[in-house]
C-alpha cells in the first residue's frame, strides 16, 4: 500500500540535522529509493541510540562529503525534503526493538549472564565465554543491519495527498504522535530495570544454584522477566494514559 506523503507549507521549519559526539537529530532510511530517486526516512533525536522520533518524511538524497584525516573523519550528507508522511508505528518500534533491546542483550546480556551463573570465583572461563558469545551476537546483529539496509529493506511507493484530505489524515498523527512518548518511557524503564538487576547482582540477592534459602523477593518483583519486559510495559501503560488524558 502507497505511504501518504503531505506537501510541504511555504515556511515550515524543518527539523535541523546533526550530530556532535553522537548527540543531536539524524535521519534513519526506512525504505530504499523509488523511481524518483526519493525515499522515506525518519529523523530522530539521537543520544548515542534513537530516542524520540521527531517526524518521517519523502527526502532525496544529495551529496555526500567528507572531511579530515586518518583519526577524525567528518562526514555531511545533503537531504532534499520533498514532503512529509506519516510516522509508522512498525518502523519506530523496530528501532527501538534494535538499539534499545537487541544491541544491548546481545553485548550485555551473555555478559552478565556469565557473571551470574559462575559459581567459582577462581574460574574466568565462563566470563571469557560470555564475553565471546556477546562479541559473536553483535557481530551477527551488524550483519543483519547491513543485509536489510542494502537488500531486505523495501521500496515504498508514495501517494500525494491534498490539503484538504490533510485534515483527516491529521486526526491520526495526533494518535500516533501519543505513541513514540509511550515507547520512551518504556525504554529508559527498561534501562532502570537493567539497573536495578545489576545492584541487586552486586548486593548478592538473586541465590546461587546450591543456596538452600532463595529470595522470594529475586523470584517476583526482582525476576529478570519482571524488570525487563513488566517494568517497561507498565511505564509505556502509564505514560500513554497520562499524556491522553492532559491532551483531552
Amino acid at each position: 500500500m502507497p505511504d501518504p506523503v503531505y506537501p510541504l507549507p511555504s515556511g515550515d521549519r524543518l527539523p535541523p540535522l546533526g550530530t556532535y559526539n553522537a548527540i543531536g537529530t539524524t535521519l534513519l532510511h526506512n525504505s530504499r529509493p523509488d523511481g524518483s530517486g526519493c525515499f522515506f526516512a525518519t529523523c530522530w533525536i539521537v543520544f548515542i541510540l534513537p530516542v524520540v522520533p521527531l517526524g518521517r518524511y519523502y527526502v532525496r538524497q544529495g551529496k555526500i562529503t567528507e572531511e579530515g584525516g586518518f583519526s577524525s573523519i567528518h562526514t555531511t550528507i545533503e537531504y532534499e525534503f520533498v514532503g512529509r508522511s506519516r510516522l509508522r508505528l512498525v518502523e519506530v518500534i523496530r528501532t527501538y526493538l534494535y538499539f534499545w533491546i537487541a544491541v544491548p542483550a546481545a553485548f550485555l546480556g551473555p555478559i552478565i549472564a556469565s557473571i551470574a551463573w559462575d559459581n567459582n570465583e577462581s574460574n574466568d572461563d565462563a566470563q571469557f565465554y560470555g564475553m565471546l558469545v556477546s562479541v559473536a551476537l553483535l557481530c551477527l546483529l551488524l550483519v543483519l543491519l547491513f543485509l536489510h539496509r542494502t537488500y531486505w529493506r523495501p521500496v515504498r511507493r508514495a501517494r500525494w495527498i491534498d490539503t484538504e484530505n490533510a485534515q483527516v489524515e491529521g486526526r491520526y498523527q495526533q494518535i500516533a504522535s501519543l505513541l513514540p512518548i509511550a515507547f520512551l518511557a518504556a525504554f529508559f524503564a527498561f534501562w532502570a530495570g537493567w539497573a536495578i538487576f545489576a545492584i541487586a547482582l552486586a548486593l548478592g540477592m538473586y541465590s546461587q544454584n546450591l543456596d538452600p534459602d532463595p529470595n522470594p523477593l529475586a523470584d517476583t518483583l526482582l525476576h529478570p522477566v519482571a524488570l525487563f519486559l513488566g517494568l517497561p510495559v507498565v511505564a509505556g501503560v502509564v505514560a500513554l494514559v497520562a499524556v491522553a488524558i492532559r491532551r483531552r
